[in-house]
């Protein structure tokens, strides 16, 4: 299979790459994965660089949209229902051997669970996995977090606008410390490692 690939030098655990939209085919038989899973991404894990050092077996798919839900922060990002919105994704084949260091990374399965989301991809319906979040309040989203995101949007040609109105609505809600779920226990992540953790505590 062809890959359209340009190298960059440098960051974080060595070279990273771009890779643009390209078919999926070669992967797929009759509209399901052959020993890889899918993987739909929408916050940070569209960040090349940051994917390339947390997942480097993995491969980008494509482009691709998740209908009937929008972008929404809770510090960090999620996706929530809503009908007629729509969230622009990046489509990752998953390798088996970087699932558990995204798992971590996620916070899964305490504060990100895993749910299966459909998707269209060169005009064929997929299924996927995604990570959303179990619980939490709108809130704004750090500069350092929020520009990793952005970065993946321009890396990847993504519509800027869905991102800067998630960012909007997370500066519209009084956001204080009662707002915090008051079943989250901190304990359970005392042995994550925070500087590769999405929330940052």
């Amino acid at each position: 299979m062809k890959v359209a690939r340009t190298v960059w030098s440098g960051g974080k655990g060595g070279d990273y790459f771009k890779v643009s939209p390209i078919a999926i085919d070669d992967y797929v038989t009759e509209g399901k994965m052959s020993k890889k899973q899918l993987y739909i991404a929408y916050g940070s894990n569209i960040n090349l660089e940051q994917m390339a050092y947390r997942c480097p077996h993995s491969k980008v798919l494509g482009i691709s949209e998740i209908k009937d839900f929008e972008l929404e922060f809770r510090g960090v990002a999620t996706i929530v229902p809503k009908e007629n919105a729509s969230v622009p994704v990046l489509i990752w084949e998953l390798d088996e051997r970087d699932l558990p260091i995204l798992n971590r990374y996620e916070g899964w399965p305490r504060l990100y669970r895993q749910e299966k989301m459909e998707f269209e991809l060169n005009g064929k319906t997929f299924e996927g996995m995604a990570y959303l979040m179990n619980y939490g309040k709108i809130a704004p989203p750090s500069q350092e977090y929020y520009d990793t995101i952005l970065q993946g949007y321009r890396e990847n040609a993504l519509d800027e606008s869905f991102l800067q109105k998630a960012l909007e609505n997370s500066f519209q809600m009084d956001f204080t410390d009662k707002d915090f779920d008051e079943n989250f226990d901190i304990d359970e992540f005392e042995n994550i490692d925070y500087d590769d953790f999405q929330l940052k505590l």
